[in-house]
């Protein structure tokens, strides 16, 4: 690890995580050996802790009193966590997309929002303001080093006997890659024989650059952002994709791409049988390690540790959908809340997603049926105003455009399947 001053080092007692071998979860896929790393023990609740423990003490170090990041949400929530912790000042650029449960914890650390339209605008930002805030990014050196920790205590933890495969989500690809050096820094110093530990990174499809770019030897920043749960590990940019894929091949490893749907399974099945519940980025190598299985691309007599990254409380919207597929947790939330007004989503915008329901529709079209359908009018700025809004909370997405026969581009709308699940568990009656 970098050398820093003891004086100057912001803990809050992140690391030494547990790694489990599972039971249920290795009867139900089928594996003999298969191990979980739990960071969602981390104090923010996920694995970039690691990484903020060094580089916030870096900052401290350098007589900053105040730090800026984020754009991925657990970097931002754990920024600002480690700031408050320092006495210092955060500042969090923030996407419209965001897991909100990533949002309330940088709000309640004390984190000054700023939102940001992309990545490149975040990152802009940070250089302008680096005088005063120091810059915290996911390709930062110091975090680098924090976040290959991951993979020495695997293999601590496992006797200094590297597992057969170490399965881990991949965003901008940093935690993969740093993993691998980790690992054959301890091979290098005679820890473990070598580093024979193959890696396999897991990403989204909808938004998987770092596999596409592996399967088709194609540049991996052309990806297009399709996903609509997952959010941490579609980014159509990874800073460290390059570095990714190469670690992967390196190790003899793979890249995967799970569908939401296979997400969705994994979330809920580690939860009822390992009784770790998981952010849907997170839980991917459950999904993967499972089509290994069963593919035959994984022997079920390998050792496998799955790396679960953060807790699923940080994506409360995906936690309330698989809760209210209960009918008895779903009267118990009806006593407390509107169905949709705990996210802002009011009358206008039930109205909309009925009408989506139905099938895809543009904003004319749209507009002219609420107005009949609750006797009001409507302007159609306030329809594109409320179609943005749902647009950036991921349940709806533009489906198409086509030219009207007045030659006007039509921009149609229809529900994501996260829209359609959420929709469906929270108001079951009214769809029926």
């Amino acid at each position: 690890m970098p050398i820093l001053n003891r004086k100057t080092i912001i803990s809050l007692g992140e690391g030494n995580t547990d790694l489990r071998k599972t039971d249920s979860l290795s009867q139900v896929l089928g594996s003999r050996w298969l191990y979980v790393k739990d960071e969602t023990t981390n104090p923010s609740g996920a694995f970039v802790d690691r990484g903020m423990t060094v580089e916030i003490s870096r900052a401290r170090a350098l007589g900053f009193g105040a730090a800026a990041g984020g754009w991925s949400g657990n970097l931002a929530s754990s920024l600002a966590a480690y700031c408050a912790r320092g006495g210092m000042k955060s500042r969090a650029y923030i996407p419209a997309d965001i897991d909100i449960g990533k949002l309330y914890q940088a709000v309640a650390y004390g984190a000054e929002i700023v939102p940001c339209d992309s990545a490149e605008e975040a990152n802009r930002s940070l250089i302008e303001s680096q005088d005063k805030y120091y810059p915290v990014t996911a390709r930062n050196a110091f975090f680098l080093e924090g976040v290959k920790t991951t993979g020495i205590e695997v293999v601590e933890q496992l006797n200094w006997n590297p597992p057969d495969w170490l399965v881990i989500p991949m965003g901008n690809g940093s935690h993969l890659a740093m993993t691998k050096k980790g690992l054959r820094e301890i091979a290098d110093i005679g820890l473990t024989k070598k580093a024979s530990t193959r890696l396999v990174g897991v990403q989204v499809e909808g938004c998987s650059p770092i596999v596409d770019s592996m399967r088709d030897r194609k540049d991996a920043q052309k990806a297009e952002r399709h996903a609509t749960i997952a959010w941490d590990i579609a980014i159509k940019n990874p800073r460290m994709g390059g570095e990714a894929a190469t670690a992967i091949r390196e190790s003899n490893g793979l890249a995967v791409a799970v569908t939401e749907a296979e997400i969705l399974d994994a979330v809920e099945l580690l939860a009822r049988s390992e009784g770790l519940f998981a952010e849907p980025a997170s839980a991917s190598p459950v999904a993967a390690v499972r089509r290994m299985l069963d593919d035959g691309t994984m022997l079920r007599s390998e050792s496998v540790v799955c790396v679960i990254t953060g807790t699923g409380l940080k994506d409360p919207l995906t936690a309330r959908s698989i809760a209210c597929k209960n009918k008895a947790a779903r009267d118990i939330i009806s006593r407390y809340e509107d169905s949709f007004r705990q996210g802002g989503i009011g009358d206008t915008k039930v109205q909309i997603i009925r009408i989506l329901l139905r099938g895809q529709n543009y904003a004319y079209a749209i507009r002219k049926e609420l107005m009949s359908i609750t006797n009001r009018s409507f302007t159609l700025t306030s329809i594109f105003q409320h179609l943005k809004e749902l647009e950036d909370s991921g349940l709806i997405a533009v489906e198409r455009r086509e030219r009207s026969p007045q030659r006007r581009i039509r921009v149609y709308y229809c529900l994501t399947p996260r829209g359609k699940e959420i929709v469906e568990t929270l108001l079951p009656r009214d769809i029926s």
